[in-house]
């Protein structure tokens, strides 16, 4: 697990770095902050979705279709808290756009691990294969 955990924290960085340097060079070029946001963001997922896929989650039994659509809810709910929180942080009159959108996204990246870590490439339980049940639910041994 630590190494999976490593693993997606550099795919994670990877693709934040993608997201901060093109949204960083977009509202230096007079991008409105959240239109800038969000073409950072679409190239961020792709970056983070195949990294995750291929690198982080390599030795997981997931099928790209499945993790596909699963991460990109991720990504979804993980951008609309990003808007959200960049719109009440561009609010703040001490703050720049740039601190916002660092803010916003590092915050973002907290709740993507771990929505992706236990449910978007999380492997599926096999029919037949080991189930968390209590020792008490046993009843053929009373």
């Amino acid at each position: 697990m630590w190494r999976q955990l490593l693993r997606f924290g550099m795919v994670g960085l990877l693709a934040t770095f993608v997201h901060m340097m093109i949204g960083f060079l977009l509202i230096q070029s007079t991008w409105h902050p959240l239109l800038a946001n969000l073409l950072a963001f679409t190239i961020a997922f792709v970056v983070s979705f195949i990294g995750h896929l291929g690198f982080s989650f390599a030795d997981q039994e997931v099928s790209a279709s499945s993790a596909l659509w699963k991460f990109a809810l991720v990504a979804l709910i993980g951008f609309a808290f990003n808007e959200v929180l960049l719109i009440m942080l561009l609010s703040e009159e001490d703050l720049t756009d740039t601190v916002s959108l660092w803010i916003s996204t590092g915050c973002a990246a907290v709740l993507t691990f771990a929505l992706s870590r236990f449910w978007a490439f999380r492997t599926p339980h096999k029919a037949g294969g080991p189930v968390d049940v209590e020792p008490s639910a046993n009843l053929t041994n009373q």
